[in-house]
């Protein structure tokens, strides 16, 4: 078994419409004090991580996260995808949760829930897939070559991700995640997915592994949020 590659996902710190219970969607909001010490935090939990990639959202409360952590590693170029936004919610962005659904105009503008996982699936396949995929039967593939991506995204969007690839069996997880399911993610939450190559004959199989799903034991008992509205917002 050799590990080729680790997936870090971070939520973006604190907001004030976070803890005010303000649906963002896709509105560009900013980091307030708390986010600004999580993303702190953060950054000091995964300065010891050697990262090869970094790719965040294009909403600035995503990527002022993720260069917050990559002030620690110098010479990684952070990619901005707005693939990696929040589901967009029409007329619910800026509107206090929860809201009332028969008291929108027009919902149809809305991302569908079939769009949105597309979007998320799409995004999968095109940026991590070609970083795990192991297309040689003889490659040498040594343990020092292990790639260690970091991914800023949205509550919604990883959340919904980490729930597609365990639907499908692309993952295996902690037993508690399936007994339970997953739980909400908390800003500055970190998800981590290990990738490793074993051996099935005479080729060589990538296994995908949950190793964290909303760890937030490197916050150090900082408060933090326990509701996402745009999450629930999206289910309603």
């Amino acid at each position: 078994m050799t590990i080729i590659a680790r997936v870090f996902f971070v939520r973006h710190g604190e907001t004030d419409s976070n803890r005010d219970r303000i649906v963002q969607g896709q509105l560009d909001t900013q980091l307030n004090a708390t986010g600004l010490q999580q993303a702190a935090m953060t950054a000091e939990a995964l300065k010891h991580v050697s990262f090869d990639k970094a790719f965040t959202s294009d909403l600035q409360r995503a990527s002022v996260t993720a260069e917050r952590i990559l002030q620690c590693h110098t010479g990684i170029e952070l990619v901005q995808d707005s693939a990696l936004r929040e589901r967009f919610m029409g007329e619910m962005q800026g509107k206090k949760g929860p809201v009332d659904m028969e008291g929108l105009s027009d919902s149809s503008t809305i991302e569908t829930d079939e769009a949105f996982v597309g979007r998320c699936i799409t995004w999968y396949n095109r940026v991590i897939i070609p970083q795990i995929s192991v297309t040689e039967p003889d490659m040498d593939v040594s343990e020092g070559q292990c790639r260690n991506m970091l991914v800023l995204s949205h509550g919604a969007f990883i959340a919904t991700l980490f729930r597609i690839m365990i639907s499908t069996s692309h993952v295996t997880c902690p037993a508690e995640l399936k007994l339970r399911g997953l739980p909400t993610l908390g800003n500055a939450s970190m998800s981590v997915v290990e990738y490793r190559t074993v051996p099935r004959g005479k080729r060589r199989e990538v296994e995908v592994d949950i190793l964290k799903y909303g760890d937030i034991s490197h916050l150090c008992g900082l408060r933090v949020i326990e509701e996402n509205v745009d999450v629930e917002a999206s289910q309603s």
